[in-house]
């Protein structure tokens, strides 16, 4: 990725052990700086119940090639 971007995808799971719905695989995003109104510098997008890791891994690829066009403000 580029060193432009504005965070780093990667894949996690299980966000939750007994994976409660929409907790099962999520996407994370580590921001490459602190944003103003977000604590910590990583933010999760959990994808719902039934989610496989292939398509958390296409979301995951998506956002790196993007990631130098998307701006996290």
């Amino acid at each position: 990725m580029s060193d432009s971007a504005c965070f780093k995808p990667r894949v996690i799971e299980p966000v939750v052990d007994n994976q409660p719905e929409g907790l099962g695989l999520a996407v994370e995003l580590w921001l490459a700086h602190p944003v103003d109104g977000i604590a910590g510098r990583a933010v999760q997008i959990h994808l719902r119940s039934g989610a496989k890791m292939a398509q958390a891994e296409a979301l995951r690829d998506l956002l790196h090639a993007f990631g130098t066009d998307i701006v996290v403000a």
